[in-house]
């Protein structure tokens, strides 16, 4: 076709526009003008002459994509008071950082900032400036947003503006623990601006590295074993009388790698981290997940705006699915399969999601006996095992009499919020109808957004 007889019409550069908003690449939105014209000699131009127009828009755009997005901003502020952003430029004028949060991630935080998960990002946009969203777990156990970042190097002061920033915009105090990646300026970005806040290393990226760390040979032999220290050991002794005997049997004492992971095991290991609350998380892995969801409406080669507008219509996606899953558990009933009243009051409380976490626990519960063990004045103590052709493993149940609270030795409570099927087991035993309200945690439960 002769470049005269090519014509791209207003009409069908603003398509290409919201073609190319929707990520739908120029050969599948020529397929889609051939559709629309009857045929690809009546479209009117050809596959090349899209990269044109694409082309021109970002000339046109060129050197005004700060101002844009600054623009942008002021608008989504005008329409909600609760949106807010920072944005940090450089003595030329060009961004350093940026932090922004809606109101419904501010919301979010309220009810589910107690476990955070951050990690960054590359290849998001034209500027190659990373990008850093912070995300947590949501009553549904879905990923919930807290906030997102850009910044132009990752050393520790981009890490503590970014936190302090973060912190400044939501409604409740810093999170009780923060799950990251093992990066050094992150780490001590964390410890300066929170203290308080319990640092747990990603679990899995660590687990990753042993088939590099120790060799074909090591690996194949012995990391059944390490793994088996590392996820089975209920207690830090357990953890590192474990560990001793797996180094000193697979030969690898002299392992630096093996040494440094052993030194911030307090960092990583679950057995350290069993009294702290993580919300069932142990890695960065919804990050990952999380950036790779975000990565179908983005490209490389996104300006900024691009880049913001593309990443909250991921995100209204992203909502859109915590609204269908609050809806149904407003208006289903989930499936019971006990008669014990504690089932029902908690089926009746909780999400769906996480009820069903609670009766896998109270049906496993079934299979277990309950013995006392031992009585003093303060206490009392119970075993609590399998029935004949279960596990060899006894957990221990632990009763304060003076104010009836129950916990066990294996720590289910305290790190998923869920009670285990060795105090249901008790409970049962005790013949327990209302289930105690110490057990029930509000952000599991189908009302926590309106509480």
């Amino acid at each position: 076709m002769l470049r005269s007889h090519r014509n791209v019409s207003s009409t069908k550069r603003a398509l290409i526009k919201e073609l190319s908003e929707a990520n739908v690449s120029p050969c599948q939105q020529m397929s889609v003008f051939e559709l629309q014209s009857g045929g690809l000699e009546h479209v009117g131009f050809l596959q090349k002459d899209l990269y044109n127009v694409e082309r021109d828009r970002k000339k046109l755009l060129a050197g005004h994509d700060l101002n844009m997005l600054y623009e942008h901003f002021m608008i989504e502020q005008e329409k909600n008071a609760g949106f807010t952003f920072t944005i940090d430029t450089n003595d030329e004028g060009r961004m350093t950082h940026c932090f922004w949060v809606d109101a419904t991630a501010r919301m979010s935080y309220q009810f589910f900032g107690d476990v955070v998960v951050f990690d960054t990002t590359y290849n998001t946009n034209r500027y190659s400036l990373i990008f850093a969203p912070i995300l947590g777990v949501n009553h549904h156990r879905q990923t919930t947003l807290f906030g997102c970042a850009f910044f132009s190097d990752e050393t520790t002061a981009s890490f503590e503006w970014l936190f302090r920033v973060w912190l400044k915009a939501m409604p409740a105090g810093p999170p009780k623990m923060i799950i990251t990646d093992q990066d050094p300026a992150m780490t001590k970005a964390i410890a300066v601006v929170m203290p308080d806040t319990h640092h747990r290393f990603c679990i899995w990226h660590i687990v990753n590295k042993f088939s590099e760390k120790l060799g074909a040979m090591s690996y194949r032999d012995h990391f059944d074993e390490f793994k088996s220290c590392i996820w089975n050991s209920e207690t830090p002794e357990q953890f590192e009388y474990g560990w001793q005997q797996v180094v000193v049997k697979s030969d690898l004492v002299a392992n630096d790698w093996l040494q440094n992971i052993y030194t911030i095991r307090d960092k990583w290991v679950p057995a350290y981290m069993k009294h702290i609350f993580s919300a069932h998380m142990t890695s960065s892995q919804r990050a990952e997940s999380t950036h790779a969801f975000f990565k179908k409406y983005v490209s490389p080669q996104n300006s900024l705006l691009d880049f913001v507008t593309r990443f909250e219509r991921a995100l209204a996606h992203l909502r859109h699915n915590e609204m269908k899953k609050d809806h149904n558990d407003l208006n289903e009933k989930p499936r019971l399969k006990t008669l014990y009243p504690m089932e029902t009051s908690i089926s009746e409380l909780y999400t769906h999601e996480m009820f069903y976490q609670f009766q896998e626990q109270l049906f496993q519960s079934m299979a277990y006996k309950v013995m006392i063990r031992n009585e003093d004045d303060y206490y009392y103590v119970y075993n609590v095992e399998r029935l004949k052709g279960g596990g060899l493993r006894v957990r221990e149940i632990l009763v304060e009499k003076s104010s009836n609270h129950v916990s066990c030795s294996c720590k289910m409570f305290e790190c998923d919020g869920i009670s285990c099927r060795h105090m249901l087991a008790y409970f049962i035993r005790l013949q327990v109808e209302d289930f105690p309200s110490e057990y029930i945690l509000s952000r599991w439960m189908k009302s926590t957004k309106t509480m």
